[in-house]
């Protein structure tokens, strides 16, 4: 008699029985990982595709709902041929869904979430065991008609996980994407000063709790505030420390919310850097309030675009290091650096400016 497809007829010894259990513990691992990420134990790395829905639905549960029928299929596949097939649709069209997240990843978000990719894994490894199980299954010497039952099998369950695939594929392709509340969030527009229409942009690279940018700082301002005439100016943080994390929600929403009375706020943000790394709400407030501006928060989605935003900056312009000023221009093409706190002066900005622009 033929072999079962997406079967282990049989097996001899330990190590059958350890590849006969061997997907139960992807499927065990994928529902762990749902489970945590759901719970929301995720790097900083996951915080974009997090945002990410199918149908309106998040992600996580639909993992954990995803990894429990394929190992219900899994134990029942050992009894009848109908689960064997659905857990190879499961598989096979998961597969198809999960190559769509990737793409997302590499060519969208641009940045790989541990959690996603421990979920493709395990998906992946469990298609490359049933269908290792099927191709050894049917390595046995057959007959000519036999041989031929087992083509004809082996194309028709090939045609169905196929089909499988496609179906996922086209399923995540249709429905994954952003809500349009968190697809907003702030724009470069909103985090930018000067005037708007200016085709120079400087863009001043800083980490809050680097000695070299604390010295650079009075110059920072004091360009900045030329700069701001004739060009738009873009205040990016590059948390080199990891403190500074602590600062940019607070730094963004005066960024976006305070432009008439921001550098005052910046030079009050860097002395209460000196003063401490965790910063709480009512310390923010106590710091600005001579200034006569009111902190308020900005929701989730606007600290995740503007920081998105911000290492898109440092990505494109290849920062290696604070503090760091660049001056482009989008008109001629010419972009120039400002590396440390010995190049950085308000003179080498105004001048750089007009080097760019050739005026």
């Amino acid at each position: 008699m033929p072999p079962e497809p997406f079967g282990i007829t049989g097996g001899a010894g330990r190590r059958d029985a350890f590849l006969r259990w061997l997907p139960l513990f992807f499927f065990a691992a994928g529902l762990a990982i749902s489970a945590l990420d759901w719970a929301g134990v995720c790097s900083e790395a996951c915080a974009e595709t997090s945002l990410y829905r199918l149908f309106g639905f998040p992600l996580p549960p639909l993992g954990v709902a995803y990894f429990t029928l394929c190992a219900a299929a899994r134990i029942g596949s050992r009894r009848h041929g109908i689960f064997r097939a659905a857990l190879a649709v499961l598989l096979f069209g998961g597969l198809g869904a999960e190559s769509v997240f990737t793409w997302i990843q590499a060519f969208v978000i641009g940045r790989w979430c541990p959690m996603c990719v421990g979920v493709a894994v395990c998906v992946a490894a469990g298609c490359g065991l049933i269908v290792r199980e099927h191709f050894s299954g049917t390595n046995v010497i057959l007959l000519s008609e036999e041989r031929k039952s087992v083509m004809k099998r082996t194309a028709v369950h090939a045609a169905m996980v196929l089909i499988a695939f496609l179906a996922g594929l086209g399923t995540a392709a249709l429905g994954l994407g952003k809500p349009d509340a968190f697809a907003a969030g702030l724009t470069p527009e909103m985090l930018a000063f000067g005037p708007a229409d200016s085709s120079v942009e400087v863009y001043v690279v800083s980490d809050w709790f680097c000695p070299a940018c604390r010295v650079a700082e009075p110059e920072i301002l004091k360009g900045a505030r030329l700069a701001m005439k004739q060009a738009k100016v873009v205040f990016v943080d590059y948390p080199i420390h990891r403190e500074t994390l602590n600062y940019i929600p607070y730094n963004l929403s005066f960024m976006s919310r305070d432009k008439e009375k921001y550098l005052q706020i910046r030079e009050a943000l860097s002395a209460l850097s000196r003063k401490t790394k965790e910063p709480s709400p009512e310390d923010v407030q106590a710091a600005v309030s001579p200034i006569g501006v009111k902190y308020v928060p900005l929701s989730f989605a606007d600290v995740l675009s503007g920081t998105k935003y911000q290492m898109a900056i440092v990505q494109k312009y290849k920062v290696q290091g604070t503090p760091q000023v660049v001056v482009t221009d989008s008109r001629t093409g010419k972009t120039k650096m400002l590396n440390g706190s010995v190049e950085i002066t308000s003179e080498a900005i105004v001048r750089s400016i007009a080097e760019v622009s050739g005026k």
